[in-house]
């Protein structure tokens, strides 16, 4: 008998379950398959490095047969020598002393060889050499300056720190003479004069007519104009604060004669007037 409300199932149909597959257990990874890896990244570190290797190889000779090529090609060999910088000198004349440069490739430029070649010049006292390419030198020329005017064997000529003889002098040239009897470039006279003349602030020197220097510690020097104005200096130290004293001294005694400022010991100068 049948129950009340109790389902019929349906005949004529299989209920299937659904079930849930299972997991897949991970596989074991064994002591060669990890031998394997570590051959394999051990392979292709050797070969990057050797691959890296055969780069840099490369390029090192690429990069010295472009220097080679750049060095001694005859594309970058010297056609043109100019010359820079001249004033007393004769430019023509410094560019044939160095015709013997021409043909050399710019990058083979020896300065000591340009300095031999430019050794019969006096006047010159420095250059530099600039490559222009392709195919110019140019050489900038720095000529001694004349710092004193020196009398020897009874003509005035001017004189460069060093004592090189420049030119004759001009009545043009407003300079320092050096009272001096031996040859410039070996006395110790002029020297010491020319060092106190460099100390000097370039207001004062172009008011100095004459310099002798007795010693090292012992420079006079007179003043341009009639007054008859004398300065002793003494040695080349203390330059800046014998200066302000000295204009001081000459600011408080303006159109004094026969005067001499002595500066020589800056903290304790001194005003001799030689008509007392």
């Amino acid at each position: 008998m049948e129950r009340p409300n109790q389902k019929r199932k349906p005949q004529g149909k299989t209920v299937v379950s659904r079930s849930t597959p299972l997991a897949r257990a991970p596989r074991r990874v064994s002591a060669r398959d990890v031998e394997a890896k570590m051959f394999s990244k051990m392979v292709s570190a050797r070969r990057a490095r050797k691959i890296a290797t055969t780069l840099t190889v490369s390029s090192v000779v690429i990069l010295g047969i472009l220097t080679a090529v750049a060095t001694f090609s005859p594309l970058l060999a010297i056609k043109q020598v100019t010359v820079i910088g001249t004033e007393r000198l004769n430019a023509d004349e410094i560019s044939a002393a160095l015709a013997s440069h021409l043909g050399t490739p710019l990058p083979l430029i020896n300065r000591d060889e340009v300095a031999k070649s430019l050794s019969g010049f006096e006047l010159i006292e420095s250059f530099s050499a600039t490559a222009l390419p392709p195919n110019e030198l140019q050489v900038r020329i720095s000529e001694r300056q004349a710092i004193a005017i020196v009398e020897v064997e009874g003509a005035l000529w001017l004189h460069d720190p060093a004592g090189v003889r420049i030119a004759p002098a001009l009545p043009t040239d407003i300079l320092p003479r050096i009272l001096l009897s031996e040859d410039p470039k070996t006395s110790q006279g002029y020297r010491d004069a020319v060092d106190v003349l460099l100390a000097l602030p370039i207001e004062l020197l172009g008011q100095v007519e004459f310099i002798q220097a007795n010693t090292k510690d012992d420079v006079q020097m007179s003043l341009r104009g009639a007054l008859g104005q004398r300065i002793s200096w003494g040695d080349s130290s203390d330059a800046v604060l014998k200066s302000k004293v000295l204009q001081a001294l000459m600011l408080n005694n303006q159109g004094a004669t026969s005067v001499t400022f002595d500066v020589s010991s800056p903290n304790a100068p001194v005003v001799r007037f030689d008509n007392f």
